[in-house]
């Protein structure tokens, strides 16, 4: 056996034993870590099968789709220790829909019912590598928005767990991009083979002891309790993700600073809602998350600040000011104004005249 094949037996023997490891823990933590255990099962069983087979071998072919599940596998464990929405059956199906085509592929070959492989078996090996990476990728993307709404919720620090797994993601990028250097060297004929895949498999044992390390120290899930029974109390109402919940917060701002809906004294809340891409009920939770105030309370205060800023640079009347700045009633707008700068209009204009202020002179009724 040479040097490179201990090398490989090392990893597979690596593994396999961190998989009867997850195995042997208890059934709540073992359902949790159950991703992870099909990584590592996986590529144990793909490294075996590296040394067990020739590559003229049929078996040698399987090497494709079986790999081709470590990617998907990876997202999947990353996103079990997020916050967002679980993966949906369709998700899941996508998510190994290479690995099937594979499949069916090495199936119609062998049945002689394509003379002619679509993608040689050599070609299938390079593209190993990319195709994980584009999982790799997605999954820190997501731990990325896991870290950015823990921190926006809790106000605590990323949680040293979660740290982790974003260092387990950079080390599984930097060794599938080594990969697909050695590839697109040895493709150029710039590297020795047996060297340049010896540093791989060097390089993926002591990624595979790193996790191993890891787990052992803690098996158990990426956050504490408290961290998810915050998140889960903040948004269990309104059945919004916390991803889209920001996404929806940010469509309201603009709609209200950019296009002055408040302007229309009609706006109602489900008109507003309509506008947002959201049912009533969700604006009037995400109102409450996003903002902490309701509907009324909301509109309003952008009302008010329009007409704070008529009353101090313009001689409009009052009248004038409640319906340019979109109050229906003159009522309504003293009961607002008052309400959010503990003043009068009246009052506040007086404060807010200086000597010196240029008004605009196109008044159209007398200023109470």
């Amino acid at each position: 056996m040479s040097f490179q094949d201990l090398i490989l037996a090392s990893s597979a023997t690596t593994c396999l034993l961190f998989a009867f490891l997850l195995l042997s823990l208890d059934h709540k933590l073992r359902k949790k870590s159950r991703y992870l255990l099909s990584y590592f099962a996986l590529i144990g069983l793909v490294q075996l099968l590296d040394i067990a087979s020739d590559t003229s071998d049929t078996l040698h072919l399987f090497i494709v789709p079986m790999a081709l599940m470590l990617g998907p596998f990876f997202y999947l464990y990353v996103g079990s220790q997020t916050l967002h929405q679980t993966v949906s059956q369709r998700q899941r199906c996508l998510l190994f829909l290479p690995t099937g085509l594979f499949l069916l592929h090495i199936v119609l070959v062998k049945t002689s019912v394509l003379t002619v492989p679509l993608m040689a078996h050599k070609t299938a090996l390079m593209l190993l590598a990319p195709a994980e990476l584009v999982y790799v990728i997605a999954a820190c993307l997501r731990l990325k928005q896991t870290s950015h709404l823990l921190s926006e919720t809790s106000g605590a620090s990323e949680p040293v767990k979660l740290r982790w797994l974003h260092s387990l993601c950079y080390l599984n990028m930097l060794i599938l991009v080594f990969e697909i250097i050695y590839h697109i060297s040895h493709s150029a004929g710039a590297l020795s083979v047996a060297h340049s895949r010896m540093f791989i498999n060097i390089a993926l044992q002591l990624f595979l002891l790193l996790i191993a390390w890891q787990v052992i120290r803690s098996p158990e899930v990426i956050y504490t309790e408290q961290q998810c029974l915050a998140v889960r109390k903040k948004y269990q109402k309104s059945g919004l993700t916390p991803a889209l919940s920001a996404y929806y917060g940010r469509k309201l701002d603009t709609l209200m600073n950019d296009e002055q809906l408040f302007l229309d004294s009609e706006l109602t809340l489900g008109t507003l809602a309509e506008r947002v891409g959201l049912n009533p009920h969700n604006l009037s939770q995400l109102l409450n998350e996003h903002v902490g105030t309701g509907y009324h309370d909301y509109v309003n205060g952008f009302r008010v600040r329009q007409a704070a800023e008529l009353l101090t640079t313009t001689d409009y009347s009052v009248e004038e000011i409640a319906f340019r700045a979109g109050f229906g009633t003159r009522a309504s707008f003293y009961a607002a104004f008052k309400k959010h700068r503990q003043l009068t209009p009246a009052q506040w204009r007086t404060q807010s005249q200086r000597p010196d202020r240029l008004r605009q002179s196109n008044s159209t009724g007398p200023e109470e």
